[in-house]
């Protein structure tokens, strides 16, 4: 329990980390193409639509991120502590 606790703990601050970082550090947008149809101006015609390329920072995918980790080390890291001195108390009696 201890490792599995840790190491969700670990799992969620990177999380944050990484959100932080690709937002608002390196500012990494998302890229889409948009496919607009143009009105054709002749019935008989195709008319091909040709795709735009949009780009912009999703900031409500980080914020969304972020509270996911921030969710993940609040609760993973208190029990991970916790585990670790019930880990800790049992090696010194065993010796003891």
């Amino acid at each position: 329990m201890l490792v599995v606790g840790t190491l969700t703990a670990v799992f969620g601050a990177g999380r944050v980390l990484k959100a932080v970082l690709e937002t608002y550090v390196f500012d990494v947008e998302n890229c889409r193409y948009d496919y607009k149809t143009p009105r054709p101006l002749e019935v008989d015609k195709d008319v091909v639509a040709e795709p735009e390329e949009v780009c912009e920072i999703d900031y409500n995918s980080a914020k969304r991120e972020i509270a996911n980790g921030i969710g993940m080390f609040v609760i993973f890291a208190p029990l991970a502590w916790f585990m670790f001195k019930q880990t800790r108390k049992m090696m010194n009696e065993m010796k003891a």
